[in-house]
């Protein structure tokens, strides 16, 4: 039987844990062990139920470590073939976790695999976090399958094909540990915020694929830890963003996208200065502060990213969008995934 690992780090709040817990509590088809890695939460163990595992392990750190330090510390201690990163604030519907094993069971090339996130609290529509599939576009925007930028869209199966995708949100995300541990596992300078992107490019770079299997369902509340709108959300948003670019793209590819990139942060930046939003403004200010006063950093991670790669540009752009999804949805006004697929075929 296979041994999964769910690796959940904790910052706080007893009630969704408890509720997180809960939901894996009865699982079957594979053997499931529980590791909560306590990330400075201040909380009483006791009170989180783990006991009712018969195999839990309980980390505990006093300070905040950030989302892929905690997660690297789970998988370190975790005895399980595959690991399932899952967040506190979520709950899987039952045979989730067997039918993600299963999954990525039966692929051996695939490292990883998602499964479809709905809204904790309208599960009537996606979850802001990678919906029904994680994409990118070439200037290294994230978007998904049902949510682009702020718009969610309804789920109305309208997603539900299981297939190949860019990646997966850490906040339900099953990994090949072998492979996760091989790849270097999540940056622990990016805090959070799209170190499972940057992981997944890594692995497609060694050549592996990132899936998505929607039978499986997890429902997400998101914005727990860090609120959405926050100065500290946008700023490593927009660093780490930055920083999987220049890590994973080759040479080629970065001369081609990075400047282009440059510029549409210096609109976005401009265009929120003079629209008095100075939140958004510094935040883009302060990132790109960050890359400059960084050099040694990006050239050591790129190096080991590098180090890695079994498959070139050529490859891994096929698996990315060829164009810009702020120019899709912001200029174009197409908001929903489906209106940029079938522009696409339309042109094709």
């Amino acid at each position: 039987m296979l041994v999964v690992s769910a690796i959940i780090p904790h910052a706080g709040g007893r009630e969704i844990l408890r509720e997180c817990l809960d939901s894996l509590q009865d699982v079957e088809g594979v053997e499931l062990e529980v590791v909560v890695v306590d990330n400075g939460s201040g909380e009483n163990p006791d009170d989180w139920g783990l006991a009712r595992f018969a195999k839990a392990q309980y980390l505990h750190y006093e300070c905040r470590l950030g989302f892929a330090a905690a997660c690297n510390r789970g998988v370190d201690a975790a005895s399980g073939d595959f690991v399932f990163l899952f967040n506190n604030d979520a709950v899987i519907a039952p045979g989730g976790v067997a039918i993600l094993a299963e999954t990525l069971s039966a692929d051996p090339v695939a490292a990883a695999v998602q499964p479809k996130i709905l809204r904790y609290s309208d599960p009537k529509f996606f979850d802001y976090s990678s919906a029904c599939g994680g994409m990118l576009d070439r200037y290294g925007i994230p978007f998904a399958k049902g949510r682009i930028f702020d718009t969610l869209e309804e789920d109305r199966g309208q997603y539900d094909s299981p297939g190949e995708i860019f990646w997966g949100a850490g906040a339900a995300l099953m990994l090949r540990k072998n492979l996760y541990l091989e790849a270097g596992g999540l940056e622990e300078p990016f805090f959070a915020h799209m170190e499972e992107i940057d992981l997944l490019w890594r692995l497609q770079l060694m050549g592996c694929r990132v899936l998505v299997e929607p039978r499986a369902v997890v429902r997400h509340r998101g914005a727990v830890t860090i609120q959405t709108g926050s100065f500290l959300k946008l700023y490593l948003n927009h660093r780490n963003s930055l920083t999987m670019m220049l890590r994973n793209y080759s040479l080629h590819s970065l001369l081609c996208y990075f400047p282009a990139r440059f510029g549409m942060d210096m609109a976005f930046g401009l265009l929120n200065l003079a629209l008095l939003n100075f939140k958004k403004f510094f935040a883009v200010v302060r990132a790109w502060i960050w890359i400059l006063f960084s050099i040694s950093y990006l050239i050591e991670c790129r190096r080991r990213a590098q180090r890695l790669r079994r498959m070139d540009d050529s490859h891994i752009l096929r698996r990315i969008y060829p164009g810009s999804i702020a120019w899709q949805y912001f200029i174009r006004r197409r908001r929903t995934y489906g209106e940029i697929e079938a522009a696409d075929l339309g042109r094709r």
